[in-house]
């Protein structure tokens, strides 16, 4: 398996290599998940690629954002062009958008799809496949059967985080930093309000993962590539966990695999937070993974331990060569060099014959030894001095730069590629915001997180309603689907924000599907790749639908997601109303949703069994209704935990609604989310929004009095 390290800065991806690291990843100065690292930019990047390259290392480079149209024009392709001509190994990326551009522009570009993609099982694995899609750096949250079943069912490389920091959310897809505090960490700025005190204690503070007994397992499971956490840590950090995962992976290699308890006493003391866990591979979920004490708990590496750290493994260690040197009067000086079976041979000026003063052996190699700054140490250097032969210093010191380029040279060209043609900039017609007088003319969909207030909105001359897939069993849906047509709706099942293989199965199996075929649903909302591949790949009647969960900021990522079977696209939340109108036209619908809590974040943990009592109870109401409980923050906001307990996940939604009804929209169709609200407090919604529909005009749109809001980021937008 490949032991892949972070690296944050230079000094770190150094640090990294001489503490046995295959690979780093790393990001440069744009698009990448750690915008506050030490990024290496520019001219240091393509360093860093070169060091890594002549020690036969890997880097991979973190394009992990999300890009605006803007940023897809005017910045990728100029940043990732010499990069890849370089010798990248390889791309980590999130956007679809991102996927698409460099997969077009950048054949030969090994991608990866990031963590944030949340791809979390089989079907959603061989639709990236099919999209190019080489490795799968997978969500923390899978156990060992998944994990093994998603890379032996898909033919994909599989990457797991093996060490480090865990982030409370689902595959660390999270808006909670970017609606609470205007920092987006799916631009690189994540401010980690999980980590920060709540009413009852830290309730969402994870512990550090600690995987070092889980290597065999990982090895059966068939991973490719094991990976550290910490771009944000010290290079000695770096240097510490790599060192002691690589140990044990010569161990397990040489079948003598036992870890000793000094070795995790080291581990705690290079970083953790109130000790380890093990992580999500055996279990899925626990109140004993979080640390609900002072956010820095553990017992810092004394000054002695990180001196003998940065000795062993910080600093650059020069590349060891072997040379052999030949000088004969009257003939060019020839010095050859070699390097791990790689072999060049330099030629100098004539060298003449000693008119005075011989050119000594001991001169000659002193004179050669000096490599400098250059990379390269000689590990032998022997040779033929004829005698009486005279060369000057200069000419010695030119012999050995030219000789030195050219290993370096032979070393690195393998790793080179061709540059690529830029595109010509697409004209894009900005979109503009639907003009108050079509207000009545946009159909209104509402979505449902509970189905007992389905009477209620059928009662209402909405278009369609969305129903939750995991609150309806599979053989009720052609029951429900009749009663909503009765009323001459549209019905359109929700799929979970995440589909795991015992919900895969439920909907997978040859009832549910007959079922689901038998209802013919008008449509489908879909949340994840697999969402998407599973409706594909079984063929499933309905209009596709993407949720804003499967990102669309660019117009790249709407071309994508087309290709991914999506038919109406669901306009993202976290982007200003401009980011928006930027899209420009497009050839699919799109809707936008006009009221509904964010949903901040989604989560393998649940408040409720994290504070001692687990809903998940044979005839308890949550198993055919979500329910909720809340998190106080330190202003005083309650956010609500929803437990979606048949599935087991929890959704954590904002402590006030969005609400842009009355703002400028640029959706086909509009949507409604309740998710908390009574019944009578959604009527009342309903109602004020379908009233001001009819007026046709923004004021009548206005937020009903009493109505505790937010409008987002449509007016703030994000860096």
């Amino acid at each position: 398996m490949e032991l892949l390290s972070p690296a944050g800065s230079f000094e770190s991806l150094m640090a990294a290599f001489q503490a046995g690291a295959d690979a780093v990843y790393m990001g440069g100065p744009l698009f990448g998940a750690r915008a506050f690292a030490d990024n290496p930019a520019g001219e240091q990047l393509l360093k860093a690629m070169d060091y890594a390259h002549l020690r036969d290392k890997k880097v991979y480079l973190t394009v992990n954002t999300l890009l605006k149209e803007q940023e897809m024009e005017n910045l990728l392709f100029d940043y990732m062009d010499p990069l890849v001509c370089r010798g990248l190994d390889g791309v980590i990326v999130q956007d679809m958008g991102v996927l698409a551009f460099l997969r077009e522009h950048f054949p030969s570009l090994p991608l990866h799809a990031s963590t944030q993609m949340a791809v979390s099982g089989p079907e959603g694995a061989r639709l990236l496949k099919q999209r190019g899609v080489k490795r799968l750096v997978l969500p923390r949250e899978l156990s060992l059967k998944e994990i093994e079943a998603l890379g032996r069912e898909s033919g994909l490389e599989t990457e797991v985080f093996v060490h480090g920091a865990l982030c409370y959310c689902w595959s660390g897809r999270c808006l909670m930093s970017s609606f609470l505090g205007g920092r987006s960490g799916n631009r690189g700025r994540c401010a980690q309000p999980c980590r920060l005190p709540y009413e009852g204690g830290r309730l969402m503070n994870m512990r550090d993962l600690c995987g070092l007994d889980e290597l065999p397992a990982l090895q059966a499971a068939g991973v490719c590539s094991l990976k550290i956490e910490g771009r944000m840590k010290s290079p000695e950090y770096t240097a510490g966990v790599t060192a002691i995962y690589r140990k044990y992976l010569n161990r397990l290699e040489a079948g003598s695999f036992r870890v000793e308890e000094a070795d995790r006493k080291a581990l705690s003391a290079l970083f953790d937070r109130g000790g380890f866990t093990e992580g999500y591979t055996r279990r899925h979920n626990g109140a004993d993974m979080l640390d609900p004490g002072p956010k820095k708990t553990h017992v810092s590496l004394e000054e002695t331990g990180k001196e003998k750290i940065r000795e062993a493994y910080l600093g650059e260690r020069p590349l060891a060569i072997d040379g052999f040197y030949e000088l004969f009067q009257h003939r060019p000086a020839r010095l050859r060099l070699g390097y791990r079976g790689t072999q060049v041979q330099a030629e100098g000026t004539l060298v003449e014959g000693a008119q005075k003063q011989p050119l000594s052996e001991e001169k000659l190699r002193q004179q050669l030894m000096k490599t400098g700054g250059s990379g390269f140490v000689f590990h032998t250097l022997e040779g033929y001095l004829e005698e009486g032969c005279f060369l000057p210093l200069g000419a010695v010191n030119e012999l050995r730069r030219r000789g030195l380029e050219s290993l370096e040279e032979a070393l690195l060209n393998p790793f080179r590629r061709p540059a690529a043609k830029k595109p010509a900039r697409m004209s894009l017609k900005a979109l503009n915001p639907k003009a108050e007088a079509a207000y009545p003319a946009l159909p209104l969909l509402v979505q449902l997180d509970d189905i007992c207030l389905l009477d209620m909105v059928l009662a209402h001359p909405v278009q369609g309603v969305y129903l939750p897939a995991d609150y309806v069993s599979p053989e009720d849906f052609p029951a429900m689907a009749e009663k909503v047509r009765r009323t001459g709706k549209r019905i359109y099942y929700a799929l979970p924000p995440v589909l795991r293989r015992p919900m895969g199965a439920v909907l997978g199996s040859p009832g549910a599907l007959e079922a689901l075929h038998r209802s013919k649903a008008d449509g489908v909302l879909l949340a994840s790749p697999e969402e998407a591949a599973f409706w594909q790949e079984k063929d499933l009647p309905g209009e596709r639908v993407f949720d804003h969960s499967l990102y669309i900021w660019n117009r790249w990522a709407e071309r994508e997601a087309a290709a991914w079977g999506a038919q109406c696209l669901t306009l993202p939340l976290e982007p200003h109303e401009k980011d928006l109108a930027a899209l420009g036209e497009s050839g699919l619908p799109r809707e936008q949703l006009i009221y509904g809590r964010t949903p901040l974040m989604i989560s393998a943990q649940c408040l409720f069994k994290t504070e001692g009592h687990c809903l998940k109870e044979a005839g308890n109401p949550a198993l055919t209704r979500p329910q909720t409980t809340p998190l106080v923050d330190r202003t005083g906001a309650a956010h609500l935990c929803q437990a979606r307990c048949r599935h087991c996940f929890s959704i954590l939604y904002n402590a006030v609604p969005l609400y842009l009804a009355d703002m400028p929209l640029y959706g086909e169709r509009l949507r409604i989310h309740f998710t908390t609200e009574t019944r009578e407090e959604a009527e009342a919604l309903l109602g004020h929004v379908l009233s001001g529909l009819q007026a046709g005009s923004r004021k009548a749109l206005a937020p009903p009095p009493g109505l505790s809001f937010t409008r987002g980021n449509y007016k703030k937008g994000v860096e």
